[in-house]
């Protein structure tokens, strides 16, 4: 598909005549392999062909059209027309969404994990601050709290945290941060390369991740309990690309995003009812955090959300109001259960 600007008429679109039907076929840059991460993004694009009747298609590329980190670049110039990334690589172009990435925030499950991503995308400063890179929020990636994979002995207690290497990102570095851990953000594909050669201790992922980057496979024992946050990946669309759909496709690809966000949700339930077999094939000791741990990472990040909200604010954003947003829906949420 020829690259085109975003300045241009249809931009990044590539559409030709079938009979009297115009076919519209989009690319998705995505990184990896695939994955439960990733598997609401095919359920989606199966939607919308078969709705469409096949003239609505979408070309999913794992890393042949853009590195992770880069992904909202791509979207921004045009390069392709839908993309995943996640809030922690580049939290200067997406500082809004940072709050869902704050540690501790209370979030229990991934239908939590979707209602407070929703409600903060819907938010004026989302779009706002998105429309900055030509994008538009579609739906997010929900994942569970993060949990550490490491090497050599546990890392039970904050003593035993302190000069810990982790490769986490956003808030979760901030927090370990916090007790003289040593975060650093190399991206998930690099996971397992820093993790095998010394560079870090330990990795906070979901359990997919784990899997799919194979720090697993080379781990020593997995907190089952730690649990204190989780990164946002949302999945974005081109302004552009979006606006130039027929009302059919448009209609198309907004009313497949609820199914394939379901999809999302029973195929990880599914991978989390088989972890416990995957850590015994693997030989991975379970490690329980003590409460002392836990009560003590809480009260560390007390200040890491008031100094998000500080800084924030100074930059123009609603950061209270989104900050008050996520604690709103969770109780919405909860109140309905």
């Amino acid at each position: 598909m020829k690259k085109m600007t975003t300045t241009a008429i249809g931009a990044v679109l590539s559409m030709t005549f079938v009979g009297e039907a115009l076919a519209t076929e989009w690319n998705v840059s995505l990184w990896g392999q695939r994955r439960a991460f990733t598997e609401h993004v095919h359920h989606l694009a199966d939607a919308v062909a078969e709705a469409t009747g096949g003239a609505f298609t979408m070309n999913i590329s794992y890393g042949g059209l853009s590195n992770n980190r880069e992904n909202l670049d791509g979207i921004s110039i045009g390069a392709f027309e839908m993309a995943q990334f996640c809030a922690g690589y580049h939290r200067d172009k997406n500082r809004a969404i940072t709050v869902l990435e704050l540690p501790f925030l209370g979030v229990s499950n991934l239908e939590e994990e979707v209602a407070v991503s929703h409600a903060i995308y819907d938010h004026p400063a989302v779009t706002e601050e998105m429309a900055q890179w030509n994008a538009r929020m579609l739906m997010t990636s929900p994942m569970p709290q993060y949990n550490l994979v490491g090497t050599g002995e546990p890392r039970g207690t904050l003593e035993e945290m302190d000069g810990m290497r982790v490769r986490a990102t956003g808030g979760l570095g901030e927090l370990f941060s916090s007790v003289g851990g040593v975060p650093t953000s190399v991206t998930s594909s690099e996971a397992y390369n820093a993790m095998e050669s010394g560079v870090v201790d330990t990795v906070a992922f979901a359990q997919h991740a784990h899997l799919s980057f194979r720090t697993i496979d080379i781990a020593d024992w997995w907190t089952e309990n730690l649990n204190p946050g989780t990164v946002n990946c949302p999945v974005v669309v081109n302004i552009d690309a979006y606006e130039a759909l027929s009302d059919d496709h448009r209609a198309a690809l907004d009313a497949a995003v609820d199914g394939a966000i379901d999809h999302y949700l029973t195929n990880y339930g599914e991978l989390l009812d088989r972890w416990n077999t995957v850590l015994d094939e693997r030989g991975v000791e379970r490690v329980t955090i003590p409460d002392a741990t836990l009560a003590g990472l809480a009260e560390n990040a007390a200040p890491i959300h008031q100094t998000w909200i500080d800084d924030m604010a100074a930059q123009g954003l609603p950061a209270q109001e989104l900050y008050d947003l996520v604690q709103s829906t969770l109780e919405e949420m909860r109140a309905s259960n």
